[in-house]
């Protein structure tokens, strides 16, 4: 044991202060391995360095022994203590950071909308403001519960001219709701450009709100077909049919729901050209709408779909029912759709399948087309495209589809506009006279297309007949057959109305109306 322990750290003794010889190095009387470097003593750190007699013997005072350990060590912990705190000062900043932009994300969705482009094209139409005194109301054509509509002139500021116009006048005790729906009838209106349909000309936002339209010189065409039903013809009733079908079709196009198609509701500017009017009830449609639910209010029961007496649920495709009942009071000489049936009782007697009788007139192919607008499955109705498409193809051969006893030699009476216009002006002042379709030219050339039909029944192919004559506002022409002949016209504006043959009207202006006759001769 003692060879062992003189072996590994002394020659001889029994403990590390009794050695006479150390393996490694001497601090004072006691055997080590190094020498102190650093360790903690009463008042400072001891600091020893070891000689060439391997003894440990103190530092001097400017001994530097140790100190470059001791500033890495320093260093090393500063440099750990800065990475930390660098790393938690960007760890409460990022914190923040998101919090602030989650914050501001959820203001954002509080305070606007969220984008959901629905890819329509922006409506772009113009609404003219009148002033009070640009109109002048001549004669009540009509009165409801809620307002008047007037017969009057429109005399737009600056100008001269004199434009016919119906003027719809809210009455004083009705409340803003009211208001707000002519101001949406407006809106519609002035969305609306087509052949046949009303034009909106302009609203005036006096005390009572006024709505001007344009005058329709024979009124609506429920009255026209029961004045004149002795003097109409086939070719007249199947283009009637054409015209409603295409101003439907283009209001399906513009999503436009009508809700009240009628005869009342479609008026007469000429015998060849009709116009759909009354939009107090139509409603516009959004992209994903399919329907319209409607409130509470009376509704044209006789009119209406079954869907929407039960349902009042209002679609393109309910509009296509009540173009079948207008068609049959057209083809009944404005006749009365379940005329002495209650109203209450309308809709068991559509579930019971009960529908409008064939009228007279009408061949199995018409009236066929009149049910499939009356089908109880909405889906299973035709569309109005398709229904423009079918009477147009019918008026090329109208005798074939109706039967009118003596179709051939019916004639409608001239229209005379002027004495209409001598019950709204003085004699004097009838020369600056114009027709609001020919006002609006430069936002729209409006005349109605040419008829689906055969060529017109003109008088001028029989032997010793006169060639037709066209009164034109500024022109007198004379057609014949080798060639057109033109001559200056005494009365102007006057003249603007006239016909050059029965059933069509040309209302363009005098170049393009003499261009057109020529063209189809």
């Amino acid at each position: 044991m003692l060879l062992l322990f003189t072996a590994v750290n002394v020659n001889c003794g029994f403990g590390p202060d009794q050695c006479a010889k150390c393996l490694h190095l001497k601090d004072g009387p006691n055997c080590v391995e190094k020498c102190p470097d650093g360790l903690q003593g009463t008042s400072s750190f001891i600091f020893k360095y070891a000689e060439a007699n391997n003894e440990c013997h103190p530092c001097h005072a400017n001994c530097t022994q140790g100190t470059p350990l001791i500033a890495a060590g320093v260093i090393g912990g500063l440099f750990v203590v800065v990475i930390v705190a660098l790393g938690v000062s960007i760890y409460i900043r990022r914190k923040s950071i998101k919090k602030k932009r989650a914050l501001r994300r959820f203001l954002e969705t509080e305070l606007v909308e969220p984008l959901t482009p629905s890819g329509t094209a922006p409506n772009q139409a113009q609404l003219r403001i009148l002033k009070e005194t640009e109109l002048k109301r001549v004669k009540i054509l009509g009165s409801g519960a809620f307002g008047t509509v007037y017969k009057g002139i429109w005399v737009p500021e600056g100008e001269t001219v004199k434009i016919p116009v119906a003027i719809k006048i809210l009455n004083e005790t009705t409340g803003p709701k009211v208001n707000v729906e002519l101001m949406d009838e407006a809106l519609i209106m002035a969305s609306m450009e087509h052949p046949h349909l009303v034009r909106l000309l302009g609203v005036c936002l006096s005390p009572t709100i006024q709505l001007v339209t344009q005058l329709m010189p024979h009124g609506c065409l429920l009255d026209y077909v029961h004045e004149h039903k002795d003097n109409i013809g086939s070719q007249l009733l199947l283009n009637w049919c054409v015209q409603i079908a295409k101003g439907m079709m283009y209001l399906e196009e513009r999503r436009l729901v009508h809700r009240d198609l009628a005869a009342r509701n479609v008026l007469v500017k000429s015998p060849n050209h009709i116009k759909i009017t009354d939009f107090g009830l139509a409603r516009l449609l959004d992209v994903n709408e399919k329907e319209y639910n409607a409130d509470g209010g009376k509704m044209p029961i006789k009119w209406m779909a079954l869907e929407c007496i039960h349902y009042r649920k209002f679609t393109h495709q309910s509009d296509v029912w009540s173009y079948g009942v207008t068609i049959w009071e057209l083809m009944t000489f404005g006749g009365k759709p379940y005329d002495g049936i209650p109203t209450r009782e309308i809709p068991d007697l559509l579930e019971k399948g009960e529908r409008l009788p064939q009228p007279p007139i009408c061949t199995i192919d018409v009236y066929m087309v009149m049910v499939k607008c009356w089908m109880i499955d909405a889906d299973s109705r035709p569309k109005f495209k398709e229904l423009a498409a079918e009477f147009c193809r019918m008026a090329r051969d109208p005798q074939r589809y109706l039967v009118i006893q003596g179709d051939d030699r019916m004639k409608l009476p001239s229209p005379n506009d002027s004495k209409f216009f001598q019950s709204l002006l003085d004699e004097e002042d009838l020369d600056n006279l114009m027709d609001a379709d020919e006002y609006l030219v430069p936002h729209g050339f409006n005349m109605p297309p040419p008829s689906c039909s055969s060529r017109p029944h003109m008088d001028s192919n029989r032997v010793g007949a006169p060639a037709p004559t066209l009164i034109i506002c500024g022109l007198h022409a004379q057609f014949q057959h080798s060639g057109i002949q033109i001559s200056p016209c005494s009365r102007c504006l006057k003249c603007a109305f006239h016909y050059w043959a029965p059933h069509v009207q040309i209302a363009l202006s005098p170049l393009r109306r003499v261009l057109q006759f020529a063209q189809r001769q």
